[in-house]
Order: C-alpha cells, then structure tokens, then sequence
C-alpha cells in the first residue's frame, strides 16, 4: 500500500536546512525613503501596455517620460498607484533603510502606523535574516 504522508524525517530536514541557511542579524539603521504603493487594480482595469515579453524581444532605450524603480520601468504617474507594476493585492508600506554598521540597503515592509511615525533621516532598530550562501536578505522587520 502507497503511503501518502510524509516522513518525519523528511519534515525534519527541510526545518534544519530552513533554520540554518539563515542568520539573523540586527541593527541601528537610517530611513532613506518612505513609499506607499496602493492595491493592484483588478486585472480588467489595467492597461494594454502591460504586455508579456516574447523570446524575440530586445532590451529597449527608456523613453524620456519612464523612470526606473526597484528594476521597473515604468511612468512618473504610475508610481504609487494600482497601476504600478510592483502592486500586489494588498497595499503596501514601505520604507527603506540603510544600515549603519556595514551601509547595507534594506526594504523592509511595515504596517501603517509604523509607516505614519517615520520620516526620512530617522535613525531605526532593523531585525533580518541573511542567506548563509547568498547574502540575499529575506526578511526585515523594523523595532
């Protein structure tokens, strides 16, 4: 007979691997930017210009009306709104560091309120979690 669930075991070792692949690390760190980005628009009120790229597409010279955010090319007037390519379902509050100790940059998602309290130039504690082999930052969180 097949069994259907998983071993222990299994379990086990995803939770060692996930728990030591990264290291959690806090500091003293200053507001660079603050930025709220509304609610992705349902997909019916979206324009066309949001297109999927083919294989054959080639890399293309920004307009003079685009500017480049977080690696997204995009209109002034879509920055911060449902249209903004980097919109999810929910609104998002975010507000980006720069950590004193070794000048690393970290975007770190907050809740409203906290959002509300900050001004650029504050200096902030900021808890995260690095990659042990990617130096990637996968969490962040903002005391």
């Amino acid at each position: 007979m097949l069994r259907t669930s998983v071993p222990a075991y299994v379990v086990a070792a995803f939770l060692i691997i996930a728990v030591t692949g990264c290291e959690k690390k806090s500091g003293e760190a200053v507001v660079l930017e603050k930025e709220h980005i509304a609610a992705a628009l349902p997909p019916a009120q979206t324009t066309s210009a949001q297109s999927t790229a083919s294989p054959d597409d080639k890399p293309r010279p920004m307009a003079d009306d685009e500017i480049a955010v977080d690696g997204y090319v995009m209109k002034p007037e879509m920055r911060g709104t449902g249209r903004d390519p980097r919109a999810l379902k929910d609104e998002q509050w975010i507000v980006k560091v720069r950590m004193v100790d070794d000048g690393r940059r970290i975007q770190v998602h907050a809740d409203q309120l906290q959002w509300e309290k900050l001004r650029e130039n504050d200096r902030v504690k900021v808890t995260y979690r690095v990659g042990k082999y990617t130096g990637a930052v996968w969490g962040a969180e903002i005391h």
